[in-house]
């Protein structure tokens, strides 16, 4: 490629896998520790991250460390995308996902709180609760 980056490639390739793995803009940033902003700068092709941000990133989205260079440069990711999820991981990623939103009910005061407790109770049978 000239030594030119693709940066549109790169930001096909980021948002199709972040789809992929059921994520949002926000939860991938959390995930990778950088900011929303770094998320949508990667996948509207704006600024090229640094290197230490793109190894969080690429660690978020489970691919090997170099695959966004190696998208960038024409290349296909090193990870096999078409493998079956690692059970553990889906668990992991699962349970990190269940926490961010029981993080968010301990801080609601109101009715969130309310209808999730509701929801769990009627899941689990225990109309009057634990």
């Amino acid at each position: 490629m000239n030594g030119e980056l693709d940066r549109a490639r790169v930001a096909k390739y980021v948002a199709a896998r972040r789809g992929a793995l059921g994520l949002t803009q926000e939860r991938l940033a959390e995930r990778a520790q950088v900011t929303v902003k770094t998320v949508y700068n990667l996948e509207s092709a704006g600024r090229w991250p640094q290197a230490r941000t793109r190894a969080a990133v690429e660690a978020a989205l489970e691919w090997q460390p170099g695959d966004l260079m190696r998208i960038a440069e024409g290349d296909e990711p090193s990870a096999e995308r078409g493998e079956a999820p690692d059970e553990t991981a889906v668990t992991l990623r699962e349970l990190e996902e269940l926490s961010a939103y029981f993080a968010d009910l301990q801080a609601d005061s109101g009715e969130k709180r309310r209808m999730a407790l509701a929801f769990l109770r009627a899941l689990y049978g225990e109309p009057e609760g634990r």
